[in-house]
């Protein structure tokens, strides 16, 4: 349907390539058109411009992270500095060593549950591996806080999303972001189901204003959740088990009672005290930047035993305004095609595998300003790319 214009648009981009701009002949990619507004996309709010919101909860820089420009994110969360930890086992660090743990820790347990920072995408590729290692152990259905949940009949977007062979836009909110939807692809691959255990949204509930009540919505809601995850857990076969991939405290399994009282119980200490259901915790969040390899660590004495292990990642380093692992595991430091670069106002580029439709999650997806130097980050293949514009955030 869009051969004519890719065609075109491949041999334009062909005349107005600069030879060091050329980029890896195993990397072929064609332009669909000219830039697209975000009401086109049927997800406009995904392109929100950062640079007109608030700094808020921490919502700029997962935008900035959503756009594909943690270099940016970095400015503003704390997350991407370091906070050393003392090593679990001296001289045990590497990738291999520390999944090795993992799998070893895993064969006891029935549910592993492991953590992100929603800004920081290197603990989603984590993420990936552990799904990866788990697999032979019986592993077999994925849950994800991403999951979009609802009781209402025939309208569970799991199921009808499970035959595609791509992840779908509307499956979740951070499953948008490519290298989360890299992760389901390849979950998707290796013969996981997924599952969504979210707290259902309920329309008619007050929206909370006060701390108090913002304390009892995070409450009901991990308390919905735990029960939810108890119910899956018990629709599986026996043989079957459960990997659940969170954001932060969800996945912490000690019970911290606050000074006034207040049972702080999240997602994974609920499973645990009220369902009987011990699960192993892993936590991506706490420590980083201790040394140059992935290891396992020990965190700081006030957060022991909050989780059962902490990983603890290299800091992250940026190149081309992307973090420096992207152009790793077969992945390519892509120049932006001519006809895609901005010349006025910053726009957002978005590359799909060949023959997916535009409701797919792209393979990558960045924001360019005029006179970047940033970079696609590709794996050898065929792509097209395409331009979407950024939409002011509403005051």
């Amino acid at each position: 349907m869009r051969r004519p214009a890719m065609l075109a648009a491949l041999v334009a981009l062909a005349g107005g390539l600069h030879a060091q701009d050329r980029a890896d002949p195993a990397v072929e990619l064609v332009v669909a058109g000219p830039p697209i507004n975000a009401s086109e996309t049927g997800q406009a709010y995904l392109y929100d411009d950062p640079g007109s919101m608030d700094e808020q909860g921490g919502s700029k820089a997962q935008t900035y992270s959503m756009l594909g420009r943690e270099d940016l994110a970095a400015q503003r969360k704390k997350e991407y500095d370091s906070s050393p930890c003392l090593p679990l086992t001296p001289g045990a660090e590497g990738e291999a060593e520390v999944l090795a743990r993992i799998v070893d820790a895993a064969q006891t347990h029935r549910i592993v549950i492991i953590n992100e920072s929603h800004t920081v995408t290197q603990h989603r590729d984590f993420t990936r591996t552990v799904i990866a290692a788990l697999r032979p152990l019986g592993y077999s259905v994925l849950a994800a806080e991403t999951f979009a949940n609802t009781d209402e009949p025939g309208a569970d977007v799991v199921d009808a999303h499970a035959a595609l062979p791509y992840i779908h836009q509307d499956l979740g909110w951070y499953s948008r972001e490519p290298v989360f939807a890299a992760m389901l692809r390849d979950a998707k691959r290796l013969g996981y189901r997924f599952a969504a255990y979210e707290q259902v949204y309920d329309p008619d509930r007050p929206q909370a204003s006060t701390d108090e009540e913002w304390r009892i919505d995070i409450r009901d809601r991990e308390i919905e959740q735990a029960q939810n995850l108890a119910a899956i857990l018990d629709a599986m076969a026996p043989e079957e088990k459960l990997i659940v991939h969170v954001g932060y405290s969800h996945a912490r399994e000690a019970v911290v009672i606050e000074k006034d009282g207040w049972d702080d119980a999240w997602m994974a200490a609920r499973l645990k005290r009220d369902h009987g259901i011990d699960p192993l915790t892993i936590d991506q969040t706490y420590c980083r930047g201790s040394s140059d390899m992935v290891g396992l660590a020990q965190p700081s004495a006030n957060k022991q035993g909050w989780f059962d292990l902490y990983v603890d990642h290299p800091a992250v380093k940026f190149l081309h305004g992307r973090p420096d692992w992207r152009f790793s595991g077969g992945q390519h430091p892509v120049p932006i095609p001519p006809a895609l670069r901005p010349t006025g106002e910053p726009w957002v580029v978005e590359v799909f595998r060949e023959g997916e439709p535009y409701d797919a999650v792209p393979v990558d997806r960045v924001l360019v300003a005029p006179g970047d130097d940033v970079r696609l980050a590709l794996a050898p293949g065929r792509y097209v790319a395409r331009a979407v514009r950024l939409q002011p955030v509403a005051d």
